[in-house]
């Protein structure tokens, strides 16, 4: 296990050094170029399809669906509808098709930061998955299940996902496809088949992944721009078909994010993402730290998270035993139970401690220890030995 002597950590708008021993138990890679860099090269190259700008004919209509946990997600958008626009001589019709905003900001976070003249001449639409007639049906899956999707985007001639590859506890692998399904369905759907967004549910991972699969290929989903994390960073982007794609990014992210320790960790240290999913980030985060640290270590995130303001949070803020309120989440779900009980159970686990820009009375309602400053931080880290740095733990998945 390599070790470095100090650490830069960044979320959001908070960036922190520091100095300490910190053993780094994931292979630490960086890319060598930017995200557009990065993104135009994938297109070039796409695997096992032709460039999307061959296969996209005069008068066609092209749904782009973003995943919004996408990493640099502004700057990989900006390429690909670039590209689109350039694309059969400029007549495509262009159509960025949006699910709900997990940040409650309708995506306003995404599109202030796309150029203006860029978006003039792409259509913007926003799913509402309680208005039924957004949704029409697609086919019935091999199981049986009637599905319906986002009419936008099961009658467009070309389907293009933009998204992230990474390992997820509810999917087992996220990716191309579950840009798509659950969040560009109706709400029946979704609680027909288990997977409100946000929501806990007994529904396995292969069962929930099987059935994003089956719903691109029914939709015939051509084309996806995947992006797949680095520690900070992205580390790479792949493009072409969603099986290639999703197989390439799997084997990259056993590489760089699949831990086998030999013994739990003392401390933990961790940045995690601090954009509009930042409460969803940092929910992963400490679902998969706690099995990396020892019973009664230490937990510390650098996470530029905003006010929590779901109701499952509010409640853990207000309760006075936060671990009598698992159950009852668990049972009956609400939009943030995933994040709220990744955090009773971080706490129950390990003292958690948390850099943000929260009131520190905030903090403290939700069961964490505040940090203030870079220098308080540096105060606790000298306290301790050997400190795991897992920058991105969202993405860790660790095999016990």
């Amino acid at each position: 296990m390599k070790s470095i002597g100090t650490a830069v950590l960044s979320s959001g708008g908070l960036t922190v050094q520091v100095a300490g021993r910190f053993l780094l138990p994931c292979p630490v890679q960086s890319a060598d170029a930017s995200v557009a860099e990065l993104c135009e090269a994938a297109l070039r190259e796409p695997l096992g399809y032709p460039e999307l700008s061959r296969c996209i004919f005069p008068g066609d209509t092209v749904a782009v669906v973003p995943d919004p946990e996408t990493p640099a997600l502004a700057e990989l958008l900006t390429v690909v509808l670039q590209q689109l626009q350039q694309a059969a001589e400029g007549t495509a019709s262009i159509l960025l098709v949006l699910s709900p905003d997990p940040a409650g900001r309708q995506w306003g976070w995404l599109l202030e930061k796309l150029p203006v003249a860029l978006m003039q001449r792409v259509q913007v639409h926003h799913h509402d998955p309680a208005d039924r007639n957004q949704s029409g049906y697609v086919a019935s899956s091999e199981g049986g299940e009637r599905l319906y999707l986002n009419r936008q985007v099961s009658e467009a001639d070309t389907i293009v996902t933009v998204g992230v590859v990474c390992f997820d506890s509810e999917l087992g692998l996220r990716g191309t496809s579950s840009a798509l399904f659950p969040g560009l369905s109706d709400n029946e759907t979704q609680q027909r088949t288990g997977f409100v967004p946000g929501r806990l549910a007994d529904v396995s991972p292969q069962l929930r992944r099987g059935l994003i699969d089956e719903l691109g290929w029914l939709t015939g989903t051509q084309f996806t721009v995947q992006a797949v994390p680095g520690p900070g960073a992205v580390l790479q982007v792949l493009a072409g078909s969603p099986e290639q794609v999703l197989e390439r990014g799997r084997l990259l992210c056993e590489e760089v994010w699949e831990l086998e320790p030999e013994a739990p960790a003392e401390t933990v240290l961790s940045a995690v993402d601090g954009g509009p999913c930042g409460w969803l980030a940092l929910g992963r985060a400490l679902e998969n730290l706690s099995e990396v640290v020892e019973q009664g270590g230490r937990v510390i995130l650098v996470a530029d998270v905003e006010l929590p303001e779901g109701p499952a949070m509010q409640m853990l803020r207000r309760t006075q035993d936060p671990e009598n309120l698992v159950r009852p989440l668990q049972r009956e779900p609400l939009e943030d139970s995933r994040q709220a009980v990744a955090v009773i159970e971080a706490c129950r686990r390990a003292r958690v401690y948390l850099l943000s820009r929260l009131p520190a009375d905030v903090v403290e309602e939700l069961g964490m220890i505040p940090l203030s400053s870079e220098a308080e931080l540096q105060k606790l880290l000298g306290t301790v030995n050997d400190v795991w740095l897992l920058s991105g733990a969202q993405y860790l998945r660790c095999i016990v």
